[in-house]
C-alpha cells in the first residue's frame, strides 16, 4: 500500500519519472509568475533544483530566461529531459550538497516543494527531528554556496512560515521575507536575499516561535 514516505526514496522517483512527463506539486507556473518575475533577468543564470517533471523552467525559457540549469537526484529524469529540452542544462545532484556545481556561479536558486518531499517522514513539525534540522541546513547551505554574493534563493512551499521562517533564519546570511499566493488554497512564496539581514522584527518573531530549535536570534 502506498504512502506519503514513497516520497523521500530515490528509487520510488526513478520508477515515476520511466512515464511521467510533468507534474506540478503545489501550484502552476502562472498562480506565482507575478511574485516571481521582479526577481529575474535575461542575463541571469538560474537554478531549479529538485526540478523534478514541473514546467516551471520550461516557461521561464520561454518568457526569455534563456540560462537555465536544472537538478534532480533521479538521472531517469535528467536522461530523459535532457533529449526533450536540450535547450537548457540539466545535471544529476543532491539538493543537499549541489557537489557538481561551481560557488557563487548563480544569480538565482529556485526549489518549488522538493523540501516538503525531502521532510515527509517527520512527525511533527514543531518538534523537528535532529535530522531534520541538519537536511535543511544543508539545502540551504548549498543553496548559498552556488549562490553569487547578492543572489537570492526562492523557494515555492505549502509549508507556514512559522515552520520554514525559522529554518531559513538558522543562517544569518540572507533577508527572509514572505509573500502568500492561491485563492481556495494558500501557498508560501519565500524570498531569501544573500548578504542582508532580516530584520530584527521578523527574528523575534519566529525565534519566540521555535526558540529550541532556532540556530540563531
Amino acid at each position: 500500500m502506498e504512502n506519503n514516505s514513497q516520497y523521500a526514496r530515490k528509487d520510488y522517483w526513478d520508477e515515476r519519472f520511466k512515464t511521467e512527463t510533468n507534474f506540478e506539486w503545489i501550484a502552476s507556473f502562472d498562480a506565482f509568475q507575478a511574485l516571481i518575475l521582479p526577481l529575474l533577468k535575461p542575463e541571469f543564470r538560474i537554478l531549479h533544483i529538485g526540478c523534478g517533471s514541473s514546467d516551471l523552467s520550461v516557461r521561464l525559457y520561454e518568457m526569455g530566461f534563456e540560462n537555465i540549469t536544472n537538478v534532480d537526484y533521479s538521472e531517469v529524469l535528467i536522461n530523459s529531459m535532457k533529449l526533450s529540452h536540450p535547450e537548457m542544462t540539466w545535471v544529476v545532484d543532491d539538493i543537499r550538497s549541489l557537489s557538481s556545481l561551481d560557488p557563487e556561479s548563480y544569480d538565482v536558486v529556485i526549489e518549488k516543494a522538493t523540501i516538503e518531499a525531502l521532510l515527509v517522514n517527520e512527525k511533527s513539525p514543531w518538534c523537528p527531528s535532529d535530522e531534520a534540522l541538519k537536511m535543511l541546513d544543508s539545502v540551504f547551505d548549498a543553496a548559498q554556496r552556488v549562490l553569487k554574493s547578492n543572489g537570492t534563493f526562492v523557494s515555492i512551499s505549502f509549508t507556514q512560515p512559522h515552520f520554514r521562517v525559522p529554518a531559513l533564519l538558522r543562517s544569518e546570511d540572507w533577508e527572509v521575507e514572505v509573500q502568500e499566493f492561491g485563492e481556495t488554497f494558500h501557498y508560501f512564496f519565500y524570498t531569501c536575499k544573500l548578504g542582508k539581514c532580516s530584520s530584527d522584527e521578523i527574528k523575534l518573531r519566529y525565534s519566540t516561535i521555535a526558540s529550541d530549535w532556532l540556530r540563531v536570534v
